[in-house]
Formats: C-alpha cells, structure tokens, sequence
C-alpha cells in the first residue's frame, strides 16, 4: 500500500504533560555522558571516603561512650585534622567550657559540632572531585549543540529554551548529586548506625537538612558557571580550559598571598578562589563557629553569580533562533 493511502492513526499511548519535555533532553544527556569511561571511574572513587570519615566518627563516639569524665583532648585532636586552621581558636573556646563536664554535656555540645566538622571535611574533599567531574561532563553539552547546529533538531519541535537549558542543567546536576550530596547523606546514614544509641538523631536530626543546603549552594552555581562557559564557544576544549584556569588561577592567588604575607582572609581573594568561597558558605550553613565577616557579601556573590550565568545562557541560547 503507498505510504499517502495510509492516512492518519489515533495515537494509542499515553500522553505525557508538555513540562516534561525538558526531561528527555537531560535523558539523553545522561546517558551519553555515562559513556565516558573515567566518568564512570571517578563517579565509584567519590563514594570511598565517607567510609573513612564514618571511622572517625566510630572512633569519636567510642571516646565519649567510654569517658566517665569529661575529657576533651581526643576531641581537641579529631578537630585538628578537620577543621581549617582559622577555625581551631573559635573552636577551642567551645572545648574550653566542656572541660569538667559530664556526659550527658558533651554530646550535647561536642557531638553536633564534630559531626559537622566530619561532614564539612567531606564536602571540601569531594569539591576536587566535583572540579573533575564537572569538567569531564560540562563543556561539550551546549557547545557540540552550537558546532553542529542541533539547536535546528531541538527546537524545530515544541521545546522552549528554559526547558532546553533545565534539560541541560539536570543532566549536571545529576552527577553532582551522585557524587557530592548523596555520599554526604551515606556518611550520616553510617554513622548512626555505628553510635551507640539512637539519641544521635536527636542531637543530629538537622545535619542532612544542612548538608543539602550547603550542598544547593555549591551544586547550582557551579552547574551555571560550567554551562555558561559551554555556552561561550563551539569548541568544548576551550570551555573544559576556561573552566580548569578559573579554580587554577584561583589556587595560584591563594599560594602567593599566604606565601607572602599568610593572610587569606580578604575578600577578593575569598571570591576569586571558588574554593575558599563554598568552604566559608558551607561553614555557615552547617553552623560552625568562624571568625570570617563575608558571609553575607559572598552569598551576595554566589546569588549574582547564579543569575548572570543562566543570563548568558539564555542569550546564547537564543541566538540561534534570532538567526
């Protein structure tokens, strides 16, 4: 039978929302980027050091299990190894009013405070593996779309250009919460079941809340940045360069200012250096006691960040179709 005798059939499926359209594009974003093998090699390398820091926590909930009295000099010791140096001072105060106290006063006071210290830790562990991550998965995805013109494919059908940028941003944001927040929620999951009671999550129960958040304010930058740099040329080499130079140049800065003087705690170099900055986010958000007085400019920051990357984005975006 010709194909023009055929006419139109009645679609027997179901239909699916319209606002799922974004869904597709992150699909298959996902699934060609699990393709790449040291993808898949660093996505299994990130989940082993919540492992580790779960048998600090085992060893930390052991020392307080076991002390009739108060004694903080293990604690003192764990948080060394934690904690920045800027930290210890404001810190040791904290230690300093446990000396002497019971039981029952230590876990309330130095159980939440290394328990966050463990988990911030991790957190800035995992950012060198994010960095990596980020800039295997990130450049090509906007720009191959550019070089080879699959912005005619894409939006020939009724696809907008925020679904087509969510789509994009989820297929990022996929692997970062494979490979950062989920490992951080392991790490709590672990360590209440290696503490001795069940009391932990009384004096605990906000860490995952907090870890999330702190988690949000790394993830979603850091996603707009990568694809804004994506969005800049058709050649994904130079976007996965622009986005090594940034945390490169970055570290440079913080080598020669603490070399030189050992002063790192100004502003600009607190912003610069992307590091510096999501550390002193998370220290606010997981409610650790700093001396560091940018909070808020560097929320500031981040936010502005944030909204001038999707704002390149979508110009760039929306060339194509100007065309």
């Amino acid at each position: 039978m010709p194909i023009h005798n055929l006419g139109y059939r009645e679609w027997d499926s179901d239909r699916e929302s319209g606002k799922t359209r974004w869904t597709v594009v992150a699909g298959v974003g996902i699934r060609r980027a699990w393709q790449s093998f040291w993808l898949r090699r660093i996505a299994f390398v990130v989940w082993a050091p919540p492992l580790a820091y779960g048998v600090l926590i085992f060893l930390f909930e052991q020392v307080l299990t076991n002390s009739v009295q108060g004694n903080t000099d293990s604690m003192r010791g764990l948080l060394r190894l934690l904690l920045p140096a800027e930290m210890l001072p404001v810190v040791q105060v904290t230690l300093d009013g446990l000396d002497g106290a019971d039981r029952a006063q230590m876990l309330a006071a130095a159980r939440p405070l290394l328990w966050k210290s463990v988990m911030l830790q991790l957190q800035r562990s995992q950012t060198i593996g994010m960095v990596i991550v980020v800039g295997l998965l990130a450049p090509s995805l906007i720009s191959q779309d550019v070089r080879s013109r699959a912005f005619l494919l894409y939006f020939s059908r009724p696809l907008t250009r925020i679904q087509y940028i969510c789509g994009k941003c989820a297929t990022v944001l996929c692997y970062l919460l494979l490979t950062c927040t989920l490992p951080q929620l392991l790490l709590y999951v672990f360590g209440v079941l290696l503490s001795p009671d069940i009391s932990v999550i009384g004096q605990t129960w906000d860490l995952p809340l907090r870890t999330m958040a702190a988690s949000a304010t790394i993830i979603v930058p850091t996603t707009l940045l990568s694809l804004m740099l994506s969005s800049l040329t058709v050649e994904s080499r130079f976007a996965t360069f622009g986005w090594f130079a940034i945390w490169i140049f970055g570290l440079a800065a913080f080598v020669v200012m603490r070399n030189l003087n050992g002063d790192t705690s100004g502003l600009v170099l607190r912003l610069s250096f992307l590091f510096l900055l999501f550390s002193d986010l998370s220290v606010a958000i997981l409610d650790i006691p700093s001396l560091s007085p940018h909070t808020d400019t560097q929320f500031a920051f981040i936010f502005a960040l944030s909204v001038i990357c999707f704002a390149v984005i979508y110009q760039k975006v929306s060339a194509p179709l100007r065309a």
